[in-house]
């Protein structure tokens, strides 16, 4: 059994709570955050052992293994550090955090401990992901690659109004790419590593991006990344090749199914992912293994991978001049 002690009580929470649940062998030992309303009402729905409104309750509580992080962005450094402190394993929401330099301090310090620091994002450990990547060398010579991650924030018109939640909130790291686009990244350089240049160009309100477009160059072949927050367009991924093309009509988060095309007209459907309705399910399965094998090696090859995913990230923010200070 795993115990974990959750830090955030938004809406990321029950959905971490509800796929550990269908993935079994995780204990709720206690739970903290500001918001004591929400916290009564997870702690009765959830079985959860208490709750705190100090996050070192839960933090130094020597009976959790592993801190599960689900606060707004700008807050994750801060406390996935004491929890590493503390002695404690951490699955860390995405974005992992707003910097490269930051992203490298708590992987080292999770290393120099022997635990583990798990970066939260769904697709990279989908089997749809990985037949993607098995069929990239049935598409001849990699041309483009087109993504659109595009969905109308619920909190928009409260931000155009003046009402700033932490999705919209410049302090805590919020913001378009920080949100979505982080996706977008992950699915990139996972398959094809570390792009030659990268760029930014945002739509900028109130000192936020609200979208943007993300452009990687990749030498022989280019990227362009939507990501948005104030409008919204069907879903794509298509990665085309001079033999072909694979292509979702899903956000780059969840690939529940894709096709692969040829130049002859063949098309074939992919549907492999065990639960398509939660696109969270095969992280926690793969975290859950990690955990009971003790698996560090693995642990740090999907730290190489965060970390490659923040050096874009970081990048891409400097080339717009995006700051959250």
């Amino acid at each position: 059994m795993i115990n974990v002690g959750i830090i955030g009580s938004g809406f990321i929470v029950p959905i971490f709570i509800e796929t550990t649940k269908l993935v079994k062998g995780f204990k709720y030992v206690g739970i903290a955050s500001p918001q004591e309303e929400q916290l009564k009402a997870l702690k009765e729905k959830y079985d959860i052992g208490y709750y705190s409104l100090n996050n070192d309750d839960v933090l130094s509580d020597p009976k959790i293994d592993v801190i599960y992080v689900g606060v707004p962005n700008g807050l994750h450094y801060q406390i996935a550090k004491k929890a590493l402190e503390n002695g404690k394993h951490v699955i860390l929401e995405k974005p992992f955090v707003s910097s490269y330099a930051q992203a490298k301090k708590l992987i080292n310090l999770a290393q120099s401990k022997d635990l583990i620091i798990f970066d939260a994002v769904t697709m990279l450990h989908m089997p749809n992901y990985e037949k993607m990547r098995g069929l990239l060398s049935q598409l001849g010579e990699i041309k483009m690659i087109d993504i659109n991650f595009s969905q109308y924030s619920s909190r928009y018109d409260k931000f155009k109004k003046g009402i700033i939640l932490p999705a919209f909130d410049k302090k805590l790291a919020g913001g378009a790419l920080m949100d979505l686009g982080i996706y977008n990244i992950n699915f990139v350089t996972g398959l094809f590593g570390e792009p030659k240049k990268v760029n930014y160009y945002p739509n900028m309100l109130k000192g936020v991006d609200t979208s943007g477009v993300l452009v990687l160059d990749y030498g022989k072949f280019k990227v362009n990344a939507v990501c948005a927050k104030d409008c919204r367009a069907p879903l794509l991924v298509c990665i085309q090749g001079d033999k072909g093309y694979l292509r979702s009509d899903d956000a780059s988060s969840v690939i529940a199914k894709f096709i692969h095309a040829d130049n002859t007209g063949k098309v074939k459907q992919y549907a492999l992912n065990k639960h398509p309705e939660i696109p969270h399910y095969h992280e926690y399965v793969v975290f859950k293994k990690m955990f009971n094998d003790k698996d560090l090696e693995k642990a740090k090859k999907f730290n190489e991978q965060t970390l490659l995913s923040i050096k874009v990230l970081d990048k891409a923010l400097k080339s717009a001049a995006i700051s959250f200070k």
